[in-house]
């Protein structure tokens, strides 16, 4: 009898070691709310994209807890453990899996939040661990380094590229310049109207001809200001392009039409080759009915017929390039043009500048090129193509184009 007492004894003992192990292996029991309803569980956060003013983040709800989970997001604020009365955010993706993101903004720059989990379901709210994140601080300005070419004796142009604000708000940008080096907004500015990154083009005026200067783009966000790459330029000789205009002295109603139309277009071609070349000619404007659009020879002379559509800056300006060279002379026809494309260095390059196209090159028969040697009305899309007319002109000077419009002097 004491035997099998003792074999139940151990029996028992061993039962209960068993339970004990076994109720060690159950999972924790999720936290409650008082009305035994379990809360959902968070997984970490992460966070991508930090700006100045923001970032992306993740979360995951791990479990649903004791109901469905009805919300899901994050809270944040610049004191420790923030709650959905501070600043809550709810999620705008979430999947089936658990995950959630939600993008902040309106951040404050160089700032430290403390954001937590949190979701929602009727048992009510659950937080998970806290995480701190720092933004981003706001940088200086950033410029691309973009060449200038659109330089003439007076006025001169630069293409600005702002790739990046620093994380701040550009509230002015333009170009500053002077005679020396590295010049800044206290001397020479000149404002664009616009504010931002992106790029822009803007003019610089009442230069000195024949004069050396320095430029740099310069932008202005909450760190400052900003300033590009030093770019040394040298405005070109003035222009000395003369004309007279030959009219008959008791002209009919169709002349003087004719006469107003094209001394318009003669002064403005005038002022257009003036500013951006440096060539010296006189040349004779004429009004001839007789002849069916218009013409020119390199010893000045040109032509204007009846047709209304060539009596126009366009047509001046072509008829002009004739006179300094282009399709009157065996420079360009011997030299300048073979099979077909322009072949000096000068003007290709500028060519290549003006279309940001490193395999431009000009092309040209015995008498016109293209681009921009405004060969018809259509060619015209704004008053930059006369510009880039006359830079090219300019250029096709520097390559031997000279004893027709005058020496080259830089």
């Amino acid at each position: 009898m004491k035997k099998r007492y003792f074999y139940l004894l151990m029996l028992g003992l061993t039962v209960q070691a068993c339970a004990k192990s076994t109720s060690d292996l159950l999972p924790v029991k999720p936290i409650e709310n008082s009305e035994g309803i379990a809360l959902p569980g968070l997984g970490k956060l992460t966070f991508s994209n930090i700006t100045t003013s923001g970032a992306m983040v993740k979360g995951m709800v791990t479990s649903k807890g004791g109901a469905l989970v009805t919300n899901r997001g994050v809270c944040w604020s610049t004191s420790p453990n923030p709650t959905i009365e501070n600043n809550p955010h709810e999620a705008t993706v979430s999947k089936g899996s658990g995950e959630f993101s939600v993008q902040l903004n309106s951040l404050v720059q160089s700032t430290t939040y403390y954001i937590r989990p949190y979701a929602k379901n009727k048992g009510g709210v659950a937080y998970g661990d806290q995480i701190i994140l720092k933004t981003a601080d706001i940088q200086s300005v950033n410029f691309a380094q973009t060449p200038m070419f659109i330089i003439g004796s007076s006025q001169a142009y630069y293409d600005v590229e702002i790739l990046s604000s620093g994380g701040g708000a550009v509230t002015e940008r333009g170009v500053c310049w002077g005679t020396e080096e590295n010049p800044t907004i206290t001397q020479n500015k000149s404002a664009h109207g616009a504010n931002g990154i992106g790029k822009f083009r803007i003019g610089l005026a009442n230069l000195t001809p024949q004069t050396n200067y320095h430029l740099r783009a310069y932008a202005i966000n909450e760190t400052g200001v900003s300033y590009g790459t030093n770019i040394a330029f040298r405005t070109i000789k003035k222009g000395n392009v003369t004309y007279t205009f030959n009219k008959a002295s008791s002209p009919t109603a169709e002349e003087l039409a004719a006469y107003s139309r094209l001394q318009v277009a003669i002064d403005s071609a005038v002022w257009y080759a003036n500013q951006y070349t440096s060539a010296t000619k006189h040349v004779y404007l004429n009004y001839v009915p007789g002849v069916a659009t218009a013409d020119a020879n390199n010893e000045g002379w040109m032509r204007f017929g009846t047709n209304t559509s060539y009596q126009n800056i366009r047509t001046m300006l072509h008829e002009m390039n004739h006179t300094f060279g282009t399709g009157t002379t065996s420079w360009w026809s011997q030299q300048a043009i073979s099979a077909g494309k322009y072949q000096f260095a000068n003007g290709n390059n500028m060519l290549k500048l003006i279309n940001s196209d490193q395999n431009a090159v000009i092309s040209g028969d015995s008498q016109h090129w293209w681009p921009y040697g405004l060969n018809q009305n259509s060619e015209v899309s704004s008053s930059w193509d006369y510009v880039y007319n006359c830079l090219l002109i300019e250029a096709m000077r520097k390559d031997g184009m000279t004893s027709h419009s005058g020496s080259y002097s830089p």
